[in-house]
């Protein structure tokens, strides 16, 4: 059937040009190359955002949000970028407190602690999961 063939060299068509247009490069040592943009881990296992040769423009936690940050910082769009920021720092913490909270509810006594811990923990969870989606969301709609 023609339209089997059409559907076929359409999908081929659509991935070969999803791999000409995603703009992201990865280099060997994980760091991303966006545009003039380099985005690689530093000592304290956190992303930088810097110029290709030239100097830092920030640092993120995740990998994701700084490839995101290093597209509206491109387009000058300064309210996006740091809106990516604030997402960034504040699912690290959610993240963050969500291991603290499971640390101390396996490993405390108390009934009343234990299940203190525990609502804690599954509060900093989901908020943790809701920041992720949100980063998802915007690296979805960026890419």
């Amino acid at each position: 059937m023609k339209i089997k063939k059409q559907a076929e060299r359409l999908e081929t068509f659509l991935e070969d040009e999803f791999k000409k247009k995603v703009p992201l490069a990865v280099l060997p040592d994980r760091s991303i190359v966006y545009k003039r943009f380099k985005i690689s881990q530093n000592k304290q296992s956190q992303w930088c955002l810097r110029y290709l040769g030239g100097f830092d423009i920030d640092t993120f936690r995740l990998k994701t949000t700084a490839a995101i940050a290093a597209k509206h910082y491109d387009r000058s769009s300064l309210v996006k970028y740091n809106e990516v920021k604030l997402l960034d720092t504040n699912y690290w913490t959610a993240a963050v407190d969500a291991e603290i909270f499971k640390y101390r509810y396996d490993n405390t006594k108390d009934f009343d602690r234990k299940m203190l811990f525990l609502c804690r923990w599954e509060l900093a969870r989901d908020k943790a999961n809701h920041y992720k989606s949100e980063i998802t969301r915007m690296f979805k709609a960026a890419f």
